[in-house]
């Protein structure tokens, strides 16, 4: 069996999203699949933050954030 799994986003390009109720922006410098039957999982590493965060939860911009809260 074979599969291929598209990112939204690459290593270095710089995201926004949600830190402690602030908006926040990072680098990515990494990422992680997770792949379970038919649920594929992909959280980001992000330069300077400890965490990681789920590419539904990850945006291009600030304006984008807002609109999706």
């Amino acid at each position: 069996m074979s599969f291929s799994v598209k990112t939204k986003y690459d290593i270095g390009n710089t995201v926004w999203y949600i830190r402690d109720n602030k908006a926040r922006y990072a680098e990515i410098t990494g990422f992680s699949i997770s792949v379970e039957a038919n649920k594929t999982e992909i959280k980001y590493t992000l330069h300077y933050d400890s965490g990681k965060v789920e590419e539904s939860l990850a945006f291009p911009t600030k304006e984008e954030l807002l609109k999706s809260l």
